[in-house]
């Protein structure tokens, strides 16, 4: 059996990340991602019911070429509306107590698997 992925929800709104800061652990938030900027793999594993309710992941805002992981979570449900996907999810941890990424990849997704 593979071993569980976790999955990277990108943000580059600066209002997002306030929000998930000053939301905290044990909330829910959900973002939404155009079909486009998903990684073609996890589209596929997600419609295929691979990934989905309890999965790992984590928030990292994009700004400026550099990641910032701002909040770890848990997958609660992924809604596939077919041109874009909705993933609703549990904040475990916020920053600052997360340690930041120096370089971003440039591979345009922004909902993707971690490498």
């Amino acid at each position: 059996m593979e071993k569980e992925r976790t999955l990277q929800l990108l943000v580059e709104k600066e209002w997002t990340l306030e929000t998930i800061n000053s939301l905290g652990s044990g909330f829910l938030y959900h973002l939404a991602y155009p079909v486009e900027l998903i990684q073609p793999a996890l589209v596929t594993a997600i419609r295929s019911g691979v990934v989905g309710e309890g999965h790992n992941l984590e928030i990292l805002h994009y700004y400026d070429h550099t990641l910032r992981r701002i909040a770890v979570g848990e997958v609660v449900k992924i809604n596939d509306f077919q041109t874009f996907m909705r993933i609703d999810f549990r904040l475990l941890q916020t920053a600052p107590s997360l340690r930041g990424y120096p370089e971003a990849t440039d591979n345009g997704y922004r909902f993707l698997f971690r490498e």
